[in-house]
């Protein structure tokens, strides 16, 4: 087994290591839409949730707003990439399998002597994202003082790295807040199965790495799972279903890995509005939806019917 060293000193995600939060995401669009950004957890936001914004019809706005002092820190300390005369471009990177597209937004030139926030941005046109993808801040080399020191890149657009770690955005309207994959898986498979990766389901992160709902666009019957010539690439009736089987099967297999602990952290008050780990998902899904654990069948039973009914809602207010 062979690593690969790099020819001069890289960034890895800098960043992302404190618990000061450093970077801040906006999301908007034209026309004062909002594409209803929802933070899932820190490194994850689904968007289209409750909104007109339809990513088929509407662009997609995303603009990082970056504190300067840790920036700076990163790029220019004593574990820095660059000497104090160097000019570095930042820009904001997407990056997405789902739509085969991997773009930069405009760069931004960083001196050690700048000051204020720096803001990045990058605009999606409609219709060139769907599914998932991935948002960065990626450093490249500018102008290079002359005696920069050993073990920093010389050339000019030599990538640096990463500033920050991937940030995950989902954009399939209400089903955002479930982590789905589409992969391959023979066509002799199952149409769809449960990716359930994790070790303890309260430290983990409610994140497609750990928990996914993995549909096989290789099955015979793949295609009927959206509606493909609708906007937004909407569900169809047997996506619903799917949705609802497998989110019961994420809440049983959670049920049944916490053991005796299951009804007391169940019962126990939510830390904030929101959820991170799975188990704090499980728990929003179960009093959301007033979910039945007592059985599997029950289980089965009363997901069905609580989609159906948010389908049911959705559909009056329209």
């Amino acid at each position: 087994m062979s690593t690969r060293l790099p020819l001069y000193r890289m960034l890895n995600a800098p960043l992302g290591r404190s618990n000061e939060p450093a970077v801040d995401y906006l999301f908007l669009s034209d026309e004062g839409l909002n594409p209803g950004a929802t933070e899932v957890n820190g490194n994850q936001y689904a968007l289209g949730k409750d909104s007109d914004w339809n990513p088929a019809e509407h662009p997609l706005a995303v603009q990082c707003l970056i504190h300067r002092a840790p920036l700076l820190h990163a790029i220019f300390g004593p574990e820095g990439v660059a000497g104090s005369g160097t000019e570095v471009l930042l820009a904001l990177e997407w990056a997405s399998a789902d739509s085969c597209w991997r773009a930069l937004g405009p760069v931004h030139g960083l001196r050690h002597e700048d000051g204020g926030i720096v803001a990045l941005d990058i605009t999606l046109e409609p219709g060139t994202v769907r599914g998932s993808g991935f948002l960065s801040v990626q450093a490249f080399l500018g102008k290079s003082q002359t005696d920069s020191a050993p073990g920093f890149a010389q050339q000019a657009g030599a990538r640096l790295g990463p500033l920050t770690q991937l940030v995950e955005v989902v954009i399939d309207g209400d089903g955002s807040l479930f982590p789905v994959l589409e992969e391959s898986l023979g066509a002799e498979g199952p149409l769809w199965e449960l990716k359930a990766c994790w070790s303890d389901p309260q430290d983990e992160p409610f994140s497609s790495e750990y928990v996914a709902l993995v549909l096989n666009n290789a099955h015979a019957h793949f295609d009927q799972l959206r509606d493909r010539g609708g906007l937004n690439f909407e569900q169809s009736p047997l996506l619903r279903q799917v949705f609802a089987a497998w989110l019961a099967l994420v809440v049983a297999q959670v049920k049944h890995d916490m053991g005796a602990d299951f009804d007391t952290y169940l019962a126990a008050p939510d830390v904030d509005d929101g959820f991170g780990s799975i188990a704090d998902a499980v728990r929003s899904f179960i009093r959301l939806g007033s979910l039945n654990t007592a059985s599997l069948n029950e289980l089965f039973v009363s997901t069905q019917c609580w989609l159906d009914q948010r389908v049911r809602d959705l559909e009056n207010v329209e």
